[in-house]
């Protein structure tokens, strides 16, 4: 098993973010996480970091590697957050 820290995004308050992830082979099961952090704005003294993460459809990429979509949503409903994508892989 091993954890791959896949990289971040800043998501804007109340919007959401897909990303698309490949490179994944058919005897890998992966499980994403994430790490919040709450971003400056104007006015908000205290930035909440609060996100919901979906994964969504698995393909067969063009590189015949498996691929998913995952769905991040800010639910800080005046500050962005920094979001950190992790995936935990196993081989089978």
């Amino acid at each position: 098993m091993a954890v791959v820290d896949l990289g971040w995004a800043t998501v804007a308050a109340n919007s959401s973010f897909q990303w698309f992830i490949h490179g994944w082979s058919s005897n890998q099961a992966v499980t994403y996480s994430i790490v919040v952090f709450g971003a400056p704005a104007p006015g908000v003294l205290n930035p909440l970091g609060k996100a919901t993460l979906t994964q969504g459809e698995t393909y067969r990429h063009v590189d015949d590697t498996l691929a998913h979509l995952v769905y991040i949503q800010n639910n800080a409903p005046f500050n962005p957050c920094d979001v950190h994508l992790l995936a935990q892989v196993e081989s089978l």
